[in-house]
């Protein structure tokens, strides 16, 4: 990276440390500036308003995301539950300052909501071979995929930022954590801990 592209950078990692800490109405564009060991114009040469910095702060890295050519179709039930979770809680803790500020702000500024649409839920390979079996019945009925995404995201982000703000831990990082998680999934949508899902009447 050249010199403008590392100070870019270190302006969208200064305005999302201060928005996730602090929050976006109390963060004012000199405290990220000064963070940044710049001026407020010369922050503003790479930003034009505090809005367009709020989006890019949000940006989540999916590297532990497979590829949409990656093939599950050979994972049983339980195999396939335990990737999807395990690779979720790898995405949320590795961009946790993002899902704060999304979690946080969604409420008064609709284009994270946007984001989150765009974004975030995009039916990786793993949740379109869920759907595929939901829909072939050899997993538990779920109306909508996206609702079903958004809950298990949304518990997972709550119970890691309880344990990092309330409780000063990391439980996330355990394997007794990441078992629990996956559990209460599959009980949700296999039904039992079996392998195969329940006969439907």
């Amino acid at each position: 990276m050249n010199k403008g592209e590392i100070t870019k950078q270190r302006i969208i990692e200064q305005a999302r440390d201060l928005f996730s800490k602090t929050g976006y109405d109390a963060t004012k564009t000199s405290a990220i500036a000064k963070a940044c060991g710049i001026s407020e114009a010369a922050m503003y040469k790479y930003f034009s308003s505090k809005k367009e910095l709020l989006e890019a702060s949000v940006v989540i890295d999916f590297a532990s995301e497979p590829s949409a050519a990656a093939d599950f179709s050979q994972y049983g039930n339980e195999q396939l539950v335990e990737y999807y979770i395990n690779r979720l809680i790898t995405t949320i803790q590795e961009n946790m300052e993002q899902f704060n500020i999304l979690f946080t702000e969604s409420l008064h500024h609709p284009e994270l909501s946007d984001y989150f649409d765009r974004s975030v839920y995009r039916k990786s390979a793993e949740v379109q071979e869920m759907q595929k079996r939901i829909q072939d019945g050899t997993m538990n009925p779920i109306m909508d995929i996206f609702l079903f995404e958004l809950g298990t995201t949304t518990s997972i982000w709550s119970i890691l930022h309880y344990d990092r703000m309330k409780l000063g831990r990391e439980d996330g990082k355990s394997e007794q954590f990441r078992k629990e998680v996956i559990r209460f999934v599959k009980y949700g949508v296999m039904g039992t801990g079996s392998q195969e899902a329940p006969q439907l009447r």
